[in-house]
């Protein structure tokens, strides 16, 4: 073997070595509900999505009407079916 492919063999098998088993490592035992500021944002989503289908859909349906006016895309319109 040349120098080259020795030193990256060594360097591979260092790594190896180095990371160890997973075994080895704690297993974290906190849920997503402790976390504090995702109960703010459980409780800002629904608002969210009652601003997308009240604000946002009826603006892009009357912009979609002209597209020609307004660069409405395919799949801007396609947006309005989802």
């Amino acid at each position: 073997m040349n120098m080259k492919k020795q030193l990256v063999l060594l360097l591979l098998t260092l790594g190896l070595l180095s990371v160890g088993c997973a075994s080895k490592r704690s297993i974290e035992t906190s849920t997503s509900y402790d976390y504090p500021p995702r109960w703010i944002v459980y409780a800002i989503h629904p608002v969210g999505t009652v601003l997308d289908y009240v604000v946002a859909k009826p603006i892009t349906f009357i912009a979609c009407t002209a597209p020609d006016v307004t660069g409405c895309t395919r799949s801007d319109e396609l947006g309005l079916s989802r």
